[in-house]
């Protein structure tokens, strides 16, 4: 598909993409103590290395069930300790914001 709708198409949704990965970052900082966070140059998604004894998949649904937030718990690729995959890429600019800004009032008030 992405073939088809040529480099044009990709290229008008790469502004709003950017300012959502920006956004994710600079919030995501707000809680460097909580968790690592490294750089999502071309991804659309960030891995989130958390600092908990919870396992990924006990954090996630509290995250779910507590604060209406989703994220897949690192143990689906394979990962080792508590990492969390906050994925962002297929989200409007609005619905990205309300779900990061969940996400990280959610683990300040799990993990503290």
């Amino acid at each position: 598909g992405a073939r088809e709708a040529g480099r044009n198409y990709c290229s008008t949704h790469l502004p709003a993409l950017a300012e959502v990965r920006s956004f994710a970052q600079s919030e995501l900082k707000t809680i460097a103590d909580l968790c690592e966070v490294p750089k999502a140059e071309g991804a659309f998604y960030f891995l989130l290395r958390v600092q908990s004894d919870k396992t990924p998949l006990e954090l996630v649904e509290q995250l779910v069930r507590e604060h209406g937030v989703a994220a897949i718990p690192g143990t689906t690729f394979g990962l080792q300790g508590c990492y969390l995959r906050v994925s962002y890429g297929a989200l409007q600019p609005l619905a990205a914001r309300e779900g990061i800004g969940r996400l990280v009032q959610g683990l300040k008030t799990i993990l503290r």
